[in-house]
């Protein structure tokens, strides 16, 4: 039986769906959720694809005390936060519950700052408007696996200098605006979008080992193959 692995990329409705969720606490048509903290919401696809959403900052002063942390002593001292160590538990936590190939790590703000500097083998991160600093041009990268999504006029993602897999325009010049996650639209698939909430076939020798039904040798004296249903 051949091997198959689950997919992952996230369609934009349900990306903007999933990351409102870890501000309103609100479910997500069509994924179970199995976590629901104030800072942490992850749902669950029938396919087995597990999507892990990190909150983006909230008015309150501890949360922009978070903030200035990172603006002023940038990851180093971010990662002396509650708010940091929260989050790793959380991801570590549902990493070890769930198969790491099987989620997609996502956050909009500071949590997908959060998204990108937790330790985590997930599959893919895919961040919204992520939270920079001039300093990041030098000091931070984009992982292999890491998908960034920004407003093109958005003020919190504007450093480092370097290009996003994904620039939204048609938003304005509204700050506000342009940082919500209602910049989210449509049937758009972002991360690994071949395979979004389905299935792939696992790579062999470097290949990936897709066959259509005439090219599969046990179907060569089938001249023509019905449809099950009318």
């Amino acid at each position: 039986m051949r091997k198959i692995v689950r997919g992952g990329g996230l369609k934009a409705n349900t990306l903007k769906s999933m990351i409102k969720s870890t501000y309103d606490r609100s479910d997500v048509e069509g994924w179970d959720k199995i976590m629901d903290t104030p800072e942490v919401s992850a749902f669950k696809h029938p396919s087995g694809q597990v999507a892990v959403a990190l909150r983006g900052t909230e008015g309150t002063l501890t949360d922009w005390q978070n903030n200035a942390v990172y603006g002023i002593g940038g990851v180093t001292a971010y990662k002396l936060t509650p708010r940091y160590k929260r989050a790793k538990e959380r991801v570590a936590e549902l990493e070890k519950k769930y198969n790491p190939e099987d989620i997609t790590l996502i956050g909009h703000s500071q949590g997908a700052l959060l998204a990108e500097i937790v330790p985590s083998k997930a599959r893919e991160i895919i961040t919204l408007n992520k939270a920079t600093r001039p300093q990041d041009f030098l000091f931070r990268r984009r992982k292999k696996n890491q998908y960034d999504i920004r407003a093109r006029f958005d003020p919190v993602s504007f450093f480092p200098f370097q290009k996003s897999n994904y620039t939204i325009d048609g938003v304005g010049l509204n700050p506000l605006k342009s940082h919500s996650p209602d910049i989210l639209e449509g049937q758009k698939i972002y991360g690994d979008g071949k395979y979004a909430n389905g299935l792939r076939h696992v790579k062999r020798g470097g290949k990936i080992i897709v066959k259509s039904f005439n090219n599969r040798p046990e179907n060569k004296f089938i001249e023509e193959a019905n449809p099950c249903f009318n």
